[in-house]
Order: C-alpha cells, then structure tokens, then sequence
C-alpha cells in the first residue's frame, strides 16, 4: 500500500492510498471528529449531535444543505457520467462510526475520472460543515436517545464502564449519573446543538482520504476545494475531576476474580506520534504484566492509555484475573488480595528484583526476523481502520500490529527498573475489584482501602 499524506494550511489533512489494483473503484471518504466528548457542561449533547447526524432522515430533509446538493449538483454530475459512460454510479451513503469518536461521508465512485472526481470532492466540500437541523426532529431524536439510555441500564457489557464513570469521575451512583444526563437532553435547545456542532466541524478536525488509484492531481483538486475554507484553533481537551472515590466494588456471574489497579497521571501533552520509542516503551510494560503475573500465579493484562476516555489522561492498567474453584470460600480471595497488594507494594516501593538474562545480539536479530515474517504472513493492514484510527488520535499512519512480539527481545533489567520508576511516581490510584456473586467482600474490601490509605 502506498499512502501520501498531506496538511493544508487551515489544518485539513487527506490522505491518498494506491492500492495499484488497476480495476478497483475509487472511494472517497471525508472523516470527521465528534469533538473530544466533552459535553461543555451539558451531559448528552456529543451523544446528540452523532444521533441526529447519523439519524435516517439526514438525507431526506435533516440537513437542508446535504439535500440541496444533492438534487442540485450530485443529480446533474451523475446524469451527465452515466449518459458518457453509460453506468450508474453508486448512490452517497452516510454512517456515523460513534464508537471511535468520528462520523463519516462516504462516497464511492466508480470510474478514475479527473472531473468526474473534481466533482465529488466539490460535493464533498459542500457538505463538510453545514448540516442544519430542525426543530422537528431533534425533538424525536431527543426520545429515540433517552430511550437507548434507559435501556442501557439493562446492558451488562456497558454497565461496568459507565458504573467506572460513575464512581471515579462524577462522583455518583449510575441511576443519577443517567438521570442527570436524561433531563439535561430533554433541555437540550437547536441553538445549544448548532452552536456544538460548528464548534467541532472545523478543517483542524477532518480529513479526507481516497482509496484506490486516485488521479495524479487528486491532490490539487483537495487543495483547491478545502484549503479557502475559514480555520479556527482548535479546541482543548478538558481534564475530567476525578471524585474522592477511590474503590469500587462489583460482581460477576462465575468464579472469577478479578482486581484492577488503574495509575492515573497528571495530564500532559501527547505524544504526536506512535514512534519506536513508545512501541517500546508498550514492549516494557507488558513485560513488568508478565513477570507480576508469574509471581503471583494469575493472569494480568496490561494497558497503557494516554488519554483515557473516562479520566481522560495517561492511564496505566493492571488487571489481575482468579480463576476460582467452585467451592473456594472467603478466604482464597482474601489470600489472593493479600498477595497482590503485599507484591504490588513491594514492586512500587523498591522495583523488580528478577533477573533477566540478556541475549546475544545475533540471537535477538534472528528472532525478531522470525517475527517479521511472522507477521508479514498472518496480519493484514486494513487501511480504512488505519487511517481512520491513526486520524483521530492526530498520529501519522503506522502498522498496526502488536509491538510486544517484535521488542520484548530488546527488553532488558534497566528498561524494567526505569519504566517502573515513571509508572510508580506521581499518580492517582484507582481500584475496581470483581468477585463472585455469593461471596462476601466486606474484609476484602477493607484491605483494598487500606493498601490505597498507604500510597
């Protein structure tokens, strides 16, 4: 894959991808971010806005200027290709991909046309920030929201992260975290939603990306139609407050155990980029997940985070996971916490004290060669989720694949003992610790606190 990057200079991006398949239709896809989720003091108002955008209707009458190019520009473009050409081409969809923070226009062309693609970037263009709405139907998308909340307090699979916001962020139970965001979207006012909107759709946060063998001069084409649009800076992130909570305590069907150490950090900037030396850095950490984990006998999983999207800031997770026998009792669990917390403190107070033996360069080589190979073999980049992921967190195009293969070989004693010294200083610990329904926790519990009074 060979994909060309570019910047204007009001900050709009794209990106052109060569697949060199001769016979593969274009497409164009214009990505644009949701914003950061912050609801300016006015819970449910990003939710909102990605369910108006995404709402059936947009097409039919939800944003004015959509339609009216549509009939007006895209009808005539498409009549006067297919009486050339003799085909019809594929009719413009709209999705809304809420999960990762961005909405989408997709466009997908058949034939590698310069005018032909002139045409739809202008159309492109056009509709990049202009959605209007009406009163109607944000009224209706009002209750078709509230709904899905209400019902989200049957979700299981949601209901652990939004308890997590709950407790850590806001400071509440779940019932009046969703209670405060229900009437704070029920006041919800166009204005309040307009004003949203044009503060998010700015060039800073799109970017649009052809796929396919695009026209030499596709590039100049974007330039011209996207780089005289207004620019604005763009905005900040806001750090959430965190809540003086700092334990939580749930349950879960089966005999499982679980305890998860959340070291949240002072915000800073991010890093631009994913280079080398955080694939590394992520190699560390995984490594110092391996080695508690041996010592304790259990499974932990690593993660680092640096823009959390509850705390929204560098997070590290350590997430410890039981298997219990059926019939364990009370006392197994309280065992295992004690092991945890006493290597846990152990660990922060004086760092790693195992031995790693290092290995010859040329053996190290030749298995990160393995890897490679591995990976060339196995792994194939999907360029829509790389681009659209490395997009939204404002980072070049890299591989997405695991870096802990390729550089745990690297990892040595020293890597260990710094990344545990910037791990374990200056953070805020959280807890969220799971056990099985029927088992009492309160003395559980009570040595969780304890271990969080000491750090």
């Amino acid at each position: 894959m060979n994909i060309t990057p570019g910047v204007l200079d009001n900050g709009f991006r794209y990106y052109l991808c060569n697949n060199f398949f001769p016979d593969s239709k274009l497409e164009m896809r214009l990505i644009q971010k949701s914003g950061t989720g912050d609801d300016e003091g006015t819970p449910g108002i990003s939710l909102l806005l990605r369910r108006m955008l995404c709402s059936e209707n947009l097409i039919a009458g939800t944003c004015g200027v959509l339609k009216d190019k549509l009939d007006e520009l895209q009808l005539q473009r498409f009549t006067q290709f297919r009486a050339v050409n003799g085909l019809v081409p594929d009719i413009s969809t709209y999705s809304s991909e809420i999960d990762n923070g961005c909405t989408e226009y997709n466009l997908f062309r058949l034939k590698n046309e310069r005018a032909y693609a002139a045409s739809c970037v202008g159309l492109l263009a056009e509709i990049a920030g202009h959605a209007r709405f009406s009163a109607s139907e944000l009224e209706r998308q009002k209750e078709f929201l509230v709904n899905e909340i209400t019902n989200s307090r049957y979700d299981l699979a949601k209901k652990h992260d939004n308890y997590q916001k709950a407790t850590f962020v806001d400071g509440c139970s779940l019932d009046e975290l969703l209670d405060k965001q229900i009437n704070s979207i029920r006041s919800i006012t166009l204005q309040q939603l307009e004003a949203y909107y044009q503060r998010w759709y700015v060039p800073q946060n799109q970017c649009l990306y052809v796929y396919g063998k695009a026209p030499s001069n596709i590039a100049d084409i974007i330039k011209q139609k996207f780089g005289s649009r207004p620019s604005m800076p763009a905005p900040e992130k806001s750090v959430n407050e965190l809540s003086n909570q700092k334990l939580l305590m749930t349950k879960r069907e089966g005999p499982i155990f679980s305890i998860q150490f959340y070291f949240i950090k002072p915000c800073v900037a991010l890093s631009s980029s994913e280079d080398l030396d955080y694939l590394r850095k992520a190699a560390v950490y995984t490594r110092i997940g391996e080695m508690l984990g041996s010592s304790l006998h259990a499974q932990v999983v690593t993660s680092i985070d640096e823009s959390a999207p509850f705390f929204r800031r560098p997070v590290y997770a350590l997430h410890f996971v039981k298997n219990l026998d059926l019939y364990a009792d009370d006392q197994q669990l309280s065992d295992f916490i004690d092991d945890v917390t006493k290597k846990l403190d152990d660990v922060i107070r004086n760092g790693f004290q195992e031995h790693i033996a290092p290995l010859p360069i040329e053996k190290q080589k030749e298995l990160q060669r393995q890897e490679l190979n591995n990976i060339h073999h196995s792994f194939v980049v999907d360029t829509h989720s790389s681009i659209k992921a490395n997009f939204l967190y404002s980072k070049p195009l890299f591989k997405d694949v695991p870096p802990y293969n390729y550089f745990k070989y690297e990892v040595s004693e020293q890597d260990i003992q710094n990344c545990s010294k910037e791990l374990f200083n200056n953070y805020d610990l959280r807890i969220v610790c799971t056990t099985p329904y029927g088992f009492t926790d309160a003395g559980i519990k009570a040595k969780l606190e304890a271990f969080l009074s000491d750090k």
